[in-house]
C-alpha cells in the first residue's frame, strides 16, 4: 500500500478507489521503499505479516509492484489482442500463470519443470516435488529431466498400507518385469516405469520418516506443507540432489466479500507459516540456498464490491525472500493512478491494473543464480525475448555476490544445494 508519496499523493489516489476496505496507515508497517524510480518514498505493509517487514528489513525479502502474466508489454489499448489467455478466470490464468508459455513452445510443461529439464541435461541432478497434487508448474518434457514427485503435507505414505500377503511389493514388481519374447514396448515401457516408482517411493519415504523438524510449526495446512518441504530438502545428500524445485499452496484468497475480515485471518495463518519455515532453515543451515517465490494467477480489483469485496484483478504486488536475496528494495514500478482513463493506459475498469513487471523478470534472475546457463534461457523462459531487457531482473539485481573461494572452501558441497521454492499464494492487494 502507497504510504509516504511525493509530490503525487498516491496513498490518496489508493484511498479513493479503495473506499470502505481502504487499509488507515495505522494498520500498516511502513518500509522505505530504496528505490528512485518508485512514486513512493515508503509502503506499508498489512499489519498481519510482519514477518514480510522484518526480512524486507533484514535484506533477505524485495517486494515487485504490479506483477503479472503477460506474452508482452501491452497497455489499455492492446492487452485484449496480445494477451492469449482468458484474462480474469482463475482456471486459465492459474494454468498459464504456472506454464509462463503463451504461445506454446513447450506444450504441456511448466516454468519449473523446464529448469529442471535443462539442469538436469547440463549435469546437475535436479528434483522437482510438489505438496498439494500433482502440479503443471513442475512438468517437463518427457524423457528430459524428473519426473515430479508428488507428496502429501502429512508425509509420504506406504504404497500399499494393507496388503493381503508379506511380499506384496515383490510379487508386483516381479510380474512386471517378466519379460518375454512377444513383450510390448508399451508395457515393457509402463512396466520399467511403475517399478522405478515403486523403488524411488519407498526409497524417499524411509528418508523422510528419518527427518525431524525443530522448530514448532502452526496448525495449518500451508505450514504443513512448509514443514514438509524442511524435511525432504533434509534428505537431499542421500538422493544425490544438487537442485530442488518445490511446490506450495495457499488458498482462500477469492475475497469477493468482506475483504477485509478474510484478510486478517488468511494473513495471520501464512504469517506463522513463513516466520516457522525461516526459522527452520536456518536451523538446517539452508537459509542461504533457499528462495522461496509467491506467485498468484491474479491480484484483484482496487475498487471493491457492493459486499465489501473485491474480484478478479490482473497485475498486483508480490514478493521474493531468501537468505541469498538482495532484499530491502520495492521492485518493479507501482502505479500512480488507479482509474481506467490514466496517463500510463494501465488501469482498466475498477482499478484492474495490467501489469507493468512480468513474471519473467523475476523468473530470470532467479534462473540464473540457479544455475540456468544463458543458452537454456529461451527453453526455460519463451517469452522473455519479447520484453526490454531493461524490464527483467539479473541475478546480480536480485541476489547478494557468493561468498568468496576461501571462505566457502569447506562448504563446496552445501554450495551447490540450491532450493527454490515456487509459492503460490493468491494475495490481494
Amino acid at each position: 500500500v502507497p504510504y509516504t508519496c511525493d509530490p503525487i499523493d498516491v496513498y490518496g489516489n489508493y484511498e479513493e478507489i479503495r473506499g470502505p476496505v481502504a487499509l488507515p496507515k495505522t494498520r500498516l508497517l511502513e518500509i522505505q521503499s530504496n528505490n528512485p524510480a518508485q512514486p513512493c518514498a515508503s509502503f506499508g505493509v498489512h499489519e498481519n505479516l510482519p514477518v514480510l517487514k522484518n526480512l524486507y528489513d533484514n535484506g533477505e525479502l524485495n517486494f515487485v509492484a504490479n506483477a503479472g502474466l503477460l506474452a508482452r508489454p501491452v497497455t489499455a489499448f492492446d492487452y485484449k489482442g496480445e494477451t492469449p489467455v482468458q484474462l480474469f478466470a482463475h482456471n486459465a490464468m492459474a494454468t498459464e500463470t504456472q506454464r509462463e508459455d503463451l504461445a506454446d513452445e513447450f506444450v504441456g510443461t511448466g516454468v519449473g519443470g523446464r529448469m529442471a529439464d535443462v539442469l538436469t541435461q547440463a549435469g546437475i541432478p535436479a528434483n522437482t516435488f510438489s505438496v498439494d497434487g500433482q502440479q503443471i508448474c513442475l512438468a517437463g518434457e518427457a524423457g528430459e529431466g524428473p519426473l515430479q514427485t508428488v507428496v502429501s503435507e502429512n508425509g509420504v505414505p506406504d504404497f500399499n498400507e494393507d496388503p493381503s500377503i508379506d511380499n506384496m511389493i515383490d510379487v508386483i514388481k516381479a510380474l512386471n518385469n517378466a519379460t518375454t519374447a512377444d513383450s510390448g514396448f508399451y508395457a515393457e515401457t509402463w512396466s520399467s516405469k511403475f517399478c522405478e516408482a515403486i523403488d524411488t517411493q519407498q526409497t524417499l519415504k524411509a528418508e523422510v520418516d528419518a527427518t525431524t523438524v525443530t522448530f514448532p510449526f502452526p496448525d495449518s495446512s500451508i505450514a504443513d506443507q512448509f514443514a514438509m518441504v524442511t524435511r525432504i530438502m533434509q534428505t537431499r545428500i542421500n538422493r544425490g540432489s544438487k537442485r530442488d524445485i518445490f511446490y506450495v499452496e495457499d488458498s482462500e484468497y477469492d475475497t469477493h466479500s468482506n475483504v477485509d475480515e478474510q484478510l486478517v485471518e488468511n494473513f495471520s495463518r501464512i504469517n506463522g507459516a513463513m516466520d516457522a519455515f525461516v526459522d527452520e532453515l536456518k536451523h538446517l543451515e539452508l537459509w542461504e540456498s533457499t528462495v522461496v517465490i509467491q506467485f498468484s494467477e491474479f491480484a484483484r480489483t482496487l475498487d471493491p464490491n457492493t459486499g465489501d469485496g473485491t474480484d478478479h484483478g490482473w497485475g498486483g504486488n508480490h514478493f521474493m525472500f531468501g537468505g541469498a536475496v538482495n532484499g530491502t528494495h520495492v521492485l518493479g514500478h507501482y502505479p500512480i493512478d488507479f482509474n481506467e482513463g490514466d496517463a500510463d493506459r494501465i488501469a482498466l475498469s475498477r482499478g484492474r491494473m495490467i501489469p507493468t513487471t512480468p513474471w519473467d523478470a523475476v523468473w530470470k534472475g532467479t534462473a540464473e543464480w540457479y544455475g540456468i546457463p544463458a543458452a537454456g534461457m529461451d527453453k526455460v523462459l519463451p517469452m522473455h525475448n519479447n520484453f526490454p531487457l531493461s524490464s527483467l531482473f539479473s541475478e546480480t539485481e536480485l541476489f547478494n555476490p557468493p561468498v568468496s573461494a576461501e571462505s566457502s572452501e569447506a562448504t563446496a558441497e552445501e554450495a551447490l544445494d540450491h532450493h527454490s521454492l515456487g509459492r503460490q499464494i493468491p494475495l490481494s492487494h
